[in-house]
């Protein structure tokens, strides 16, 4: 029988483990071997910590869709990981919307018909 070795992390190193993760642009993997933990450990903890630390980001993404941000005891730092993963989310954002365009415009030539909406069409009464 294989005896594995458990490790008891504190409460503190977790939430620092989570920080480090999410402020810099290192994969899951990276970090934890720097940490010198599992990978899927500190999975586990970035998921399970990042379901409150969601709702700061939201409130602060959804502030700067409105131009208008609260003020927030933001790092340099953090304001610099928001900017990195804004672009991020931005530049995948970008990709999404020329495949799906890709993808209409594939189905329209392929099957003959018209998808888009055309500019002046009349709405149907239903």
């Amino acid at each position: 029988m294989v005896m594995k070795k458990i490790n008891f992390y504190s409460e503190d190193f977790k939430d620092q483990a989570v920080k480090a993760y999410s402020l810099s642009n290192e994969s899951l993997k990276a970090v934890a071997q720097r940490l010198g933990i599992s990978r899927f450990t500190l999975q586990d903890w970035v998921y399970h910590r990042g379901k409150s630390s969601k709702r700061k980001k939201m409130s602060i993404l959804a502030a700067s869709n409105s131009l208008v941000l609260e003020k927030e005891d933001l790092s340099p730092s953090e304001l610099k990981a928001l900017v990195l993963q804004l672009e991020k989310d931005l530049s995948l954002e970008k990709m999404r919307s020329e495949s799906l365009s890709k993808m209409i415009e594939i189905a329209e030539r392929e099957f003959k018909i018209s998808i888009r909406k055309k500019s002046g069409a009349k709405q149907s009464l239903k």
